[in-house]
């Protein structure tokens, strides 16, 4: 076996004469991800949902192609997130949010917000610190979009064979979506622990006396 050739058996020896850097290396790891997270509040996510259909038996277009089928079924789904993005319902939102004391704003709501849609299942996600905070502001969004959703209907501005159902409302969430104290920790102690893996394998490679001395 030539010098440069790798060797597991070699590699693996490095790091066991140097196991003190790798524990070291991930103690360390995990503590700094400890201090991140007491510098950086948890953030929870609270998310209502919605089931969209289409009444077949009403929809046009029965005779075009597929794709201009799929087309236009998207096209009249996509009113969802139209409706519960729309200025009447963001400002509606800001006023309710007022009446109980908080102050939110436009910006707070599309930077803190998120819209996917499953199939026939829309899910409207709000993130906050605090959770009560995040599922009280996305229950009230949801319900407030659903009345514009209504609202479009009845004026023409959605398509009469889409069929909104009624939101199911966001429990509080318990477990935080980011700044999760445990998993922080482990996080950072994964990457302490790689990165001593890594010290210990380049040190290894200096001789034992050069270490010591």
């Amino acid at each position: 076996m030539t010098s440069d050739e790798f060797s597991p058996r070699e590699y693996f020896s490095r790091i066991m004469r140097l196991w003190w850097v790798v524990l070291l290396a991930t103690v360390l790891g995990g503590t700094l991800g400890f201090i991140f997270f007491h510098l950086h509040q948890p953030i929870y996510e609270a998310t209502a949902t919605y089931f969209v259909t289409l009444d077949l038996n009403r929809f046009p277009l029965k005779s075009t192609k597929e794709d201009l089928i799929q087309y236009n079924e998207d096209m009249a789904l996509n009113t969802t997130e139209g409706a519960l993005l729309s200025t009447n319902v963001l400002n509606n939102l800001i006023a309710e949010e007022k009446k109980v004391g908080k102050t939110l704003t436009q910006d707070d709501i599309l930077q803190n917000y998120t819209i996917e849609r499953k199939h026939d299942v829309w899910e409207l996600r709000y993130r906050s610190s605090d959770p009560s905070e995040a599922m009280e502001i996305v229950n009230t969004w949801a319900n407030l979009g659903y009345q514009e959703m209504i609202t479009w209907q009845a004026t023409g501005k959605a398509p009469a064979y889409v069929i909104f159902q009624p939101p199911r409302p966001a429990l509080q969430p318990k477990q935080p979506v980011l700044y999760g104290r445990n998993k922080l920790i482990i996080a950072g102690a994964l990457i302490g622990f790689i990165i001593g893996i890594i010290i210990s394998a380049l040190l290894g490679r200096i001789p034992e006396k050069t270490i010591q001395e």
